[in-house]
């Protein structure tokens, strides 16, 4: 008998169900949020069905962790509680044994959440009900992927600064947060995973390509004055750079693909080669552009696998990610992170993220 299963049904995550599409298909794309909003493998049902059926053939268990639920437990029949506590608590009160049975499921499942202040309730994510449901049951786990898609709730942002945008909020109990976030650098998202009671869906490297993707200049290298002659560092790199083009043009690969390639190493020669100086600034990008040429010369000429080629690519480059979380959880990282001590970039962001729950109603400190 499953604890998730036997109380929480698939209808109890409806409202959160489409976060899990948004989620996954951040992982799998380069397009913006307005982009997801429009992909089929999110807002259309057979879509979406196949989409999240090949998930969980995948057992790419973690972005349905993006869809929550809470339950009171004393809303359930006595014999229901009975089943799953020892026979010795069964002469107490139902609300006792109801606040026993949601300890036992949060002290069994990772990220479960219990808050004393509702001692009855418990919190899970659909993430839990599909591991259980996989575990007793396999043919109804692919069948409850159909089911999910016919849940049509479409996804209405709430709320939008800058970078972050607050896709979806629960109100009940402890509620539940989650956040789109694009256009940061992997050093900040190293940090933002560090907070590993949140749950995360990152664009990944290994499925997207990074086309026309650039790193993040930090604010302190676009102020800096430091400069150098540009004529010695500019032929230097000029002259790997076109050798590296040479194998390219020649590589035994996809015409649409090399040429997109090519274009790319044409602007970035010519960009820096009219400089008389060059700034601090101008040689992070220089260093992100080459490291780019070298990343393709290893897919194209090297016939290295994407996923290998990035080890390459700068930690600043630019990337997306779905962050969600219990309000509680979402409010201890905006503490932390809005402290002046916190990095320029994590700190704007957990900025954002105060900003927009406070327009909702709910106050961080």
């Amino acid at each position: 008998m499953g604890l998730v299963t036997e109380i929480f049904s698939l209808e109890d995550f409806k409202d959160s169900i489409p976060f899990t599409a948004l989620g996954a298909r951040t992982c799998y794309t380069s397009g913006d949020l307005n982009y997801l909003l429009n992909d089929p493998r999110v807002v259309s049902k057979s879509e979406r069905a196949k989409f999240l059926s090949k998930l969980g053939n995948y057992k790419h268990f973690s972005v349905f962790a993006h869809s929550f639920a809470y339950k009171d437990l004393s809303k359930l029949p006595d014999e229901k509680i009975n089943s799953f506590i020892d026979e010795h608590f069964y002469h107490l009160d139902k609300n006792k044994k109801a606040e026993i049975l949601a300890q036992k499921i949060a002290s069994v499942l990772f990220k479960a959440h219990y808050n004393p202040k509702f001692p009855t309730v418990i919190g899970v994510s659909l993430r839990h009900y599909l591991e259980e449901m996989l575990y007793l049951d396999e043919e109804k786990y692919f069948k409850t992927f159909e089911k999910m898609a016919e849940y049509d709730i479409p996804i209405e942002p709430l709320g939008k600064r800058e970078n972050v945008t607050l896709v979806g909020l629960l109100r009940d109990y402890d509620g539940y947060a989650v956040f789109y976030i694009n256009g940061v650098s992997r050093v900040m998202t190293h940090q933002l995973v560090r907070h590993t009671t949140l749950n995360f869906s990152q664009r990944s490297q290994r499925y997207v390509r990074e086309d026309e993707n650039y790193m993040v200049i930090p604010p302190s290298v676009k102020e800096s004055k430091v400069e150098l002659s540009s004529e010695e560092f500019y032929r230097r790199i000029s002259d790997i750079v076109e050798k590296l083009k040479v194998y390219i043009e020649n590589a035994d690969f996809k015409e649409s693909l090399k040429e997109k390639a090519l274009k790319r190493i044409d602007i970035f020669l010519s960009t820096y080669e009219r400089k008389d100086k060059l700034f601090l600034e101008d040689i992070f990008r220089i260093t992100d552009e080459f490291a780019d040429v070298v990343y393709e010369f290893s897919v194209y000429h090297g016939k290295v696998k994407r996923e290998d080629g990035r080890f390459i690519l700068p930690h600043g480059r630019r990337t997306t990610i779905v962050v969600s979380s219990t309000l509680n959880w979402i409010i201890d990282f905006i503490i932390k992170r809005t402290d002046p001590h916190a990095q320029w970039e994590i700190r704007n962001v957990a900025l954002q993220m105060k900003e927009l729950l406070e327009e909702q109603g709910i106050f961080v400190y």
